[in-house]
């Protein structure tokens, strides 16, 4: 038994700006301490990487 799809009609991409490029990456600065794998608030300094 065959079944029939009917065909989607094609619809043109449209590309929607979100801002600059400045605006967003504006989060992604390096700040002053790292809390990932140390407690919240441990200086850069005191960080050892291997």
């Amino acid at each position: 038994m065959k079944t029939s799809t009917p065909k989607r009609e094609y619809e043109t991409p449209n590309l929607e700006a979100h801002g600059s490029i400045e605006q967003i990456t504006q989060g992604a600065s390096t700040g002053t301490a790292l809390d990932a794998t140390f407690p919240t608030g441990t200086p850069f300094g005191d960080l050892t990487f291997s």
